[in-house]
């Protein structure tokens, strides 16, 4: 073999040496398997629970207080022995969601924690300026370097 022969195969070897290095093998037989099940099988229940409630906002939650505490005021012997703790549940959602509504600064926010994104034809649009805070603490920063 001549010596360009010879160097073309090192290099090939070289080559697959390290096309294996990087080799990362395939699931196992049996859970490609499950994992497949469970995509056929959908969402479970939880999920589709906890999707829907992620996209509540803190004004829904505030909402859905005052609502439960007018229902506790306005037929309180329809609901008998449940309207305290319904009265309680809607004072503690007012509440609790018109706090962090003022804590966060924005009543759009998300039970999750994140803003809720506005889209159009698929692209998220966000054309808001920055607060007075986020240019304070930008300022800041600048001034610190």
């Amino acid at each position: 073999m001549p010596q360009h022969e010879s160097d073309k195969v090192k290099r090939e070897i070289e080559e697959l040496l390290d096309k294996l290095d990087s080799f990362v093998p395939e699931e196992r037989l049996a859970s490609k398997r499950q994992s497949r099940r469970k995509a056929a099988s959908g969402p479970t229940l939880i999920d589709r629970i906890w999707s829907r409630a992620r996209r509540l906002s803190l004004g829904h939650v505030m909402l859905a207080g005052v609502l439960l505490l007018l229902l506790g005021y306005i037929a309180p012997h329809s609901l008998g022995s449940f309207r305290t703790p319904v009265l309680l549940l809607g004072l503690v959602l007012t509440i609790g969601a018109f706090a962090l509504a003022v804590i966060n600064g924005d009543s759009r926010r998300t039970i999750a924690g994140g803003p809720t994104q506005k889209r159009w034809r698929g692209q998220v649009i966000d054309y808001s300026e920055p607060g007075p805070a986020s240019r304070l603490r930008d300022w800041w920063r600048r001034r610190r370097r």
